[in-house]
């Protein structure tokens, strides 16, 4: 209710920096931060949506050189007789191309010129240096064997070269077309080729999966690499190309012509191969977005079956063989979204199958303005709702906003393999509506202990209750607002409490016994005890909260007011009976007005109390003060009188003029309630007392004089009213008030 300015700007900025921090992970992607949840429900999707295979079955076979393998043929890199051997095989089982996943970037360790290197000096007549020269050499029979079937070889990006680096061999030129593919590619400074002579003999040479750390997850592949500024296709771009009799590749990159659009991401968006009908559609940097499918979508085996001629080796006529190393355990495998650990060559050829089937996962070039804006729109209204309606509507709207999402991106992903990020979107509204429950939360524990420490003991423990459970009915900027103030004091109080000041717990214990009855006749009624000064009680109703009939309960309240007030004289004629002094009774003076006032907190920013200010209020000060004139208890302003008039007993006594109402407001002496005002001797009073004014307002002073010794012989009369009255008749026939007067007294401001 009374927030410092800083924890008002604080709970506002608070929940909107949620939203600015999750649009700039969105647009910006700081250190991946921004797609860490993104991967993870594209994972997701993957698992629950695998790529389905293919009719015809698998177009590419995996030859894992595993660990069975290397326990019957030795650990991998193999001699080239043992990699030629098994090129054999594959050949003569029909494969359309072989694919080796790996850099053949050292020499023959059993080569002839190995050899001689690693035992000389040997004695140069030696027979043995002849017999050695003799022996076949196995890289050259490895790149006659590249040269006669449908090879493809790799080099590795990012990997460091062991002795020298030269640019790999590029059988097929990579042709740009849209743009410059480049500005949108990671350049490659260092790769590991494999060896020249290898290179030259076999009909294609691509990029194998990047290097990276072991068991790190893979997501995508590039299709096209850049080495320091030139464009190198993949190992599988090749591998399709070689085995569909394809000439080149055509990069397409896709570039809105203003420079910007919502509905286009620019970049790299597919690789065609020239002379065949296949299309790899990419990420914005030439990368594809691997779709793997279950264990049914891939077919491997053992290398040393192939070289053992089992029985049980798939069937490779027609088919793709990609030949890779599993044999170094964990060193060699890469985490997958589809949750098995594969290596490269597994990966190679799921992408082979993935693109000639394909099978491609598509994020459009409007997704990711699309995610942006859902932040932004979804953020506000979420943050707006918390404010205005509390947490409970505010975290339903953001349950609904984020079941909304998550929907809409898995229709889109089961429908058409989208890639819409429902994760960062919806993170970030949760936390904005956490964010803003949270500040939402300490305002209204602040409202509530302002709501305890101002109306703990001026309300009754219902309105209490009331305005806990919702702080907001109290407006704490100044509000305009109808109200009935009731100001109630003691007559005669001084004479007593003179004989109390050397006892101030007696004195204290008096107005206690005062205090303690009028406030508790107020809170029945739904009124508050605005405060209490001296020996006057100010109590005020419809305000804070919403009072119906706000005028006839402060009315009823002070006729409680002076028939409670009998138990506290009671109690002083018995304590001035003990201390054998006269009893003094006392008496109440009443002032009751109703009308517009000014409400809410006022005073300092540092300690601010809620008040009820203005005209109603004065005005009924201004009555209980002059009550003791009149000789009634209680005094009503014109205001009050509008609103109860009809049911309460009223009886005009004065016409108060002032600076604000300068033709006078009617003042009336409250002297019951219904059953008073219905009785025969009430009226006959009320209509002797209009004799008295309509003499009294024309200046026929002698006419006001008897109608007042009428007064006085009815029951219900008023003497100190009528003794008032004679005294100001006897001042104005000195003095007359000239012939523009209505009667009105002025008061001066009250």
């Amino acid at each position: 209710m009374n927030p410092t300015p800083a924890f008002r700007r604080l709970s506002a900025i608070l929940p909107g920096l949620v939203l600015v921090l999750g649009l700039a992970a969105a647009i910006y992607d700081p250190r991946g931060a921004g797609s860490v949840l993104q991967n993870e429900v594209f994972d997701l999707y993957q698992q629950i949506l695998p790529r389905e295979a293919e009719a015809t079955g698998p177009r590419a076979v995996y030859i894992d050189i595993d660990g069975e393998t290397a326990k019957r043929y030795g650990a991998w890199p193999w001699p080239r007789k043992r990699l030629a051997e098994l090129a054999d095989r594959v050949r003569d089982a029909g494969a359309s191309a072989i694919l080796i996943d790996a850099a053949l970037s050292e020499p023959d360790p059993t080569a002839i010129r190995e050899l001689m290197r690693l035992w000389t000096p040997l004695p140069a007549e030696s027979d043995f240096i002849g017999a050695l020269q003799n022996l076949p050499d196995h890289d050259r029979e490895l790149a006659a064997r590249l040269r006669e079937t449908p090879s493809i070889l790799s080099f590795v990006p990012g990997k460091t070269a062991f002795d020298g680096q030269h640019a790999p061999a590029l059988p097929a030129a990579v042709a740009p077309q849209g743009g410059d593919p480049r500005h949108y590619m990671h350049d490659y400074k260092t790769w590991r080729p494999t060896l020249a002579p290898f290179e030259a003999a076999a009909r294609g040479v691509g990029a194998s999966l990047p290097d990276g750390a072991p068991g790190a997850r893979v997501r995508e592949l590039p299709l096209l690499v850049n080495l320091n500024g030139k464009l190198h296709p993949s190992n599988v771009l090749e591998t399709l190309r070689v085995a569909r009799g394809g000439t080149g590749y055509r990069a397409i990159v896709a570039a809105p012509e203003s420079g910007f659009s919502f509905e286009m991401e620019p970049g790299i968006e597919r690789v065609e191969i020239d002379g065949t009908p296949l299309v790899a559609q990419t990420t914005r940097d030439g990368k594809l977005r691997l779709y793997f499918g279950r264990d049914d979508t891939r077919s491997a085996v053992s290398a040393w079956k192939l070289l053992a001629r089992t029985a049980d080796v798939p069937p490779l006529e027609g088919r793709v063989a990609v030949i890779g190393v599993s044999a170094n355990g964990s060193e060699r495998l890469f985490d997958t979204p589809a949750g098995t650990a594969l290596a490269s060559g597994a990966i190679a050829a799921s992408a082979i199958d993935q693109i000639a089937g394909g099978h491609f996962l598509v994020r459009p070039g409007w997704a990711a303005s699309a995610e942006q804006l859902f932040i932004f729109l979804g953020g506000i209204l979420v943050i707006l709702v918390v404010r205005r309606f509390r947490f409970r509507w505010g975290f339903i709207l953001t349950l609904l906003l984020i079941a909304g999402g998550a929907y809409g991106s898995w229709w889109a992903f089961e429908n058409h393999r989208w890639l819409i990020d429902p994760a960062l979107g919806g993170t970030t509204l949760l936390l904005a509506c956490l964010t803003g429950a949270l500040m939402t939360r300490l305002h209204t524990e602040d409202e509530i202990r302002f709501v305890e420490t101002q109306f703990g003991r001026r309300l009754s423990a219902s309105g209490l209750a009331k305005m806990k459970s919702n702080p907001r009915l109290i407006r704490a900027e100044g509000a305009l607002r109808d109200v009935t103030s009731v100001v109630a004091g003691l007559r005669g109080f001084n004479i007593i409490a003179d004989r109390y000041l050397e006892d101030p717990t007696a004195y204290a214990d008096i107005l206690n016994r005062f205090f303690s009855p009028m406030t508790k006749i107020v809170q029945d009624r739904n009124g508050m005890v605005d405060r209490g000064v001296g020996d006057t009680l100010y109590a005020v109703w419809n305000a804070p909260l919403d009072v119906s009939d706000h005028a006839s309960k402060g009315c009823d309240a002070a006729l409680r007011m002076v028939e409670n007030l009998e138990a506290l004289n009671e109690f002083l004629e018995e304590d001035a009976r003990r201390q054998h002094l006269s009893h003094v009774p006392l008496s109440l003076s009443i002032g009751i007005d109703t009308g517009t006032a000014i409400t809410g907190n006022m005073g300092a920013v540092q300690r601010f109390d809620y008040g009820v200010l203005g005209e109603p209020v004065s005005f009924a000060a201004y009555l209980q003060r002059n009550a003791r004139h009149y000789g009634p208890a209680i005094i009503v302003g014109e205001g009050a009188q509008k609103a109860v008039g009809a049911r309460y007993a009223l009886l005009e006594i004065d016409l108060v003029s002032t600076p604000r109402h300068p033709e006078g407001r009617r003042v009336y002496a409250l002297l019951g309630d219904p059953i008073m005002r219905a009785n025969p001797k009430f009226r006959a009073l009320q209509e002797a007392h209009a004799l008295i004014f309509s003499a009294y307002r024309n200046q026929r002073w002698a006419e006001a004089r008897a109608a007042i010794a009428e007064c006085r012989k009815l029951n219900g009369a008023i003497p100190t009213l009528y003794d008032f009255y004679e005294g100001r008749i006897a001042a104005y026939e000195a003095n007359p008030p000239g012939d523009h007067w209505n009667g009105a007294f002025f008061a001066g401001r009250v």
